[in-house]
């Protein structure tokens, strides 16, 4: 009797074994196909590239009155491309022109006058050289606050355009407490990509070898150097997905002949002492090394030219770091177009573009991002009549002076003249730190890792001053 019992008890449980084995079965496998499933709605999605862009790059240009009327037919075609904005690297003036005010002004206002956006930045010929005889004995320290005070005063001028024109705001370091004087060198974001100006001047970066404190040259090592450290902060904390420096002057990188780190601290005391370029190269390699998207440096040139120079520790080629050198006189009829793509493995391209043969076009007052010429004041640019029309207005004002009295407007042959702020230009022998306070700096100034500490960019959220800042070192 116990055995029958025992026996049916195992009958009954190889039953429900094989009763409950394929659903059990079954399960796992539903289980197993829809794990994927799960998972893929758990998974959060990438983030969607922004889309490519182009923008054009020129420098070093025009270089006498017979260059502006290419400069200006340029910038017109620039404006009939899909370029979302143009860079100038610097030089909007030859080294054998006069630095007086009315040149440059019209130089600035013939860059004004570019339908797209322009962004530039200073060049040696614009300020440091200025103490040259040829460019009329000034202080190079007095054109570079004017430069400050009549270029970079106003982004509806030379940058993004009034609020609203361009889809994307500048932030200058003049905006931190520290650097009030550096309204040259600027950042923009714009789809993905953190672009930084900064004053790089082609004459060993201004060094003076005379006694004494160098203290222009020493204070404006300090802020570049603070503001590549701003910039890659914020490129970090933006995610970007690259980065674009601007200079005028090339670095000289002589790791290319060196070789590591020796290039990079060399001070080439055996070719003409100090090297002024030192600690910009310095800068640059430690953000290639901190920022692993890629870098392009931007330089003003003579003819297109791009490579690979910056190596690291071990004197292998940095392949994430490219140098881009522009167009410019006597090929002032070409220029670079930049292509931009975050979908590709090759973030940056690089197109040369030539002005057409039978291209007049130009932009006339109307055509300008900033309108309200008068004559005289069109005159001084150089326009006149076969100019293309059709272009929209978009307000603001443009560079009020003029041609001085007795000068010819551009475009003309210039009789020597002598510079307008003659009377008040200090010789090029005062030293500077008789003629400007010091700065403050030090090279033990702590750094903030806030990319933005005391900046306040000029956007859609607040409108830029009505006023121009107080000129406190012009004529």
């Amino acid at each position: 009797m116990h055995d029958t019992c025992t026996g049916l008890l195992a009958a009954c449980l190889v039953t429900l074994a094989l009763a409950i084995g394929p659903t059990s079965a079954m399960a796992t496998a539903g289980g197993a196909k829809a794990s994927p499933r799960t998972a893929a709605k758990t998974q959060p999605k990438a983030p969607a590239k922004p889309p490519p862009f182009e923008f054009a790059v020129l420098g070093n240009t025009p270089f006498n009155s017979t260059e502006v009327p290419v400069t200006r037919s340029v910038l017109a075609s620039i404006g009939d491309t899909p370029a979302a904005f143009v860079v100038h690297a610097g030089n909007l003036k030859s080294v054998s022109e006069s630095c007086r005010d009315d040149l440059v002004t019209q130089r600035l206002s013939l860059l004004a006058s570019s339908p797209k956006p322009m962004i530039y930045v200073p060049g040696a010929n614009d300020w440091a050289d200025c103490e040259r005889a040829t460019d009329g004995s000034y202080n190079p320290v007095e054109r570079l606050d004017f430069l400050r005070d009549h270029a970079f005063d106003d982004d509806a001028l030379l940058g993004p355009g009034p609020v609203g024109y361009a889809q994307f705001d500048l932030t200058r370091q003049s905006d931190m407490a520290r650097f009030r004087q550096y309204h040259e060198n600027v950042r923009w974001f714009y789809r993905g990509v953190v672009f930084v100006g900064v004053n790089l001047p082609g004459n060993n970066n201004n060094y003076r070898s005379a006694g004494g404190r160098n203290g222009e040259y020493e204070d404006r090592v300090i802020a570049t150097r603070v503001w590549l450290q701003h910039a890659l902060v914020y490129a970090q904390q933006k995610g970007a997905l690259g980065m674009v420096v601007i200079a005028q002057a090339d670095p000289e990188f002589e790791s290319v002949r060196s070789g590591g780190l020796g290039g990079i601290f060399s001070d080439r005391a055996g070719r003409r002492g100090v090297d002024g370029y030192k600690d910009f190269r310095t800068q640059l390699q430690r953000l290639a090394a901190r920022f692993k998207g890629p870098i392009l440096l931007i330089d003003s040139g003579k003819t297109m030219r791009h490579s690979q120079p910056l190596r690291d520790a071990h004197g292998a080629p940095v392949k994430t770091f490219t140098q881009l050198s522009t167009f410019g006189s006597p090929t002032n009829n070409r220029w670079v177009r930049v292509h931009v793509d975050p979908r590709t493995s090759q973030l940056f391209r690089f197109e040369s573009a030539l002005l057409p043969p039978n291209s007049t076009a130009a932009p006339t007052a109307n055509g300008q991002r900033s309108s309200g010429a008068t004559a005289a004041q069109s005159a001084a640019l150089g326009t006149g009549t076969g100019m293309e029309a059709g272009r929209t207005t978009t307000g603001g004002s443009v560079f009020p002076p003029a041609a001085a009295p007795g000068t010819a407007p551009a475009g003309h042959a210039t009789p020597p003249a002598t510079p307008a702020s003659t009377s008040t230009a200090t010789p090029a022998s005062a030293p500077y730190s008789a003629l400007y306070p010091a700065s403050g700096l030090t090279s033990n100034t702590s750094i903030s890792l806030d990319p933005n500490e005391g900046v306040m960019p000029i956007g859609p959220a607040m409108l830029p001053k009505a006023t121009s800042r107080s000129t406190t070192h012009g004529n």
